[in-house]
């Protein structure tokens, strides 16, 4: 999917680009550590286009794969260990902090 370029996206927009409800989204943010978005000074979450690559990740491992959440958890770590993960791990803090 083709995701329009912007910084920070609303829960809103990613729950249409990712074709999820906002609240499996909440839900996964507390059963992912890779799922961290950042929330502004009212709470609201804003989302980086990392974050989404790694929403649709979670999505193919869970609905297309068949994990379970204890074994797409694993996976997603195991995957973002390896040498592109970090970097697009560490790419994803650095752009929080710059909040």
């Amino acid at each position: 999917m083709n995701i329009k370029e912007k910084k920070y996206y609303p829960i809103r927009e990613v729950a249409k680009i990712t074709e999820l409800k906002e609240s499996v989204l909440r839900f996964w943010e507390q059963q992912f550590d890779e799922l961290n978005p950042i929330k502004n000074r009212v709470g609201q979450r804003k989302y980086t286009k990392k974050d989404i690559e790694i929403i649709f990740l979670i999505k193919k491992l869970l609905y297309e794969e068949k994990f379970k959440i204890n074994g797409a958890r694993k996976k997603i770590k195991e995957l973002l260990s390896s040498k592109e993960g970090k970097q697009m791990k560490l790419f994803s803090i650095s752009e929080k902090e710059k909040i």
